[in-house]
């Protein structure tokens, strides 16, 4: 079974500059393929919407790699918990890489490290997602 990584953009390189998510496939034998990009805009999609797009292809087993997040406000956190109790209801299972320390502190404030499941990396994360885990 495949693993999906949904890595958000690196910050704007110019005031106005499009955003893309982009979507990988990591296959068991971990390569990697970029296979959709989402184009963020003023009025960008959810993370609700970008799940459930995800879901309706089958894709159950998710990865959010927040490298290039520097800061996650309520609303974020609300949305990833959201993202979360979406896909699990799907039986499915979503992880988050790279959380940053000041985002992790955030994680662990708010008591969400309970719920989410944290990984360094994307690979640790696709690696246990891979396993069932």
């Amino acid at each position: 079974m495949d693993v999906w990584i949904l890595r958000y953009p690196e910050p704007r390189s110019r005031p106005g500059a499009a955003w893309k998510m982009i979507i990988l496939q990591r296959t068991a034998d971990g390569e990697e393929s970029e296979i959709d990009a989402i184009e963020i805009e003023a009025r960008s999609p959810t993370l609700e919407e970008i799940v459930t797009h995800q879901l309706d292809r089958g894709r159950t087993r998710l990865v959010l790699d927040l490298s290039h997040v520097k800061h996650l406000d309520s609303s974020d956190l609300a949305q990833v918990l959201a993202a979360f109790k979406q896909v699990t209801e799907q039986n499915g299972a979503l992880g988050i890489a790279n959380p940053n320390p000041r985002i992790r502190e955030i994680l662990r404030i708010t008591r969400m490290e309970e719920v989410l499941p944290l990984f360094e990396s994307v690979e640790e994360a696709a690696e246990q997602q891979l396993a069932g885990g």
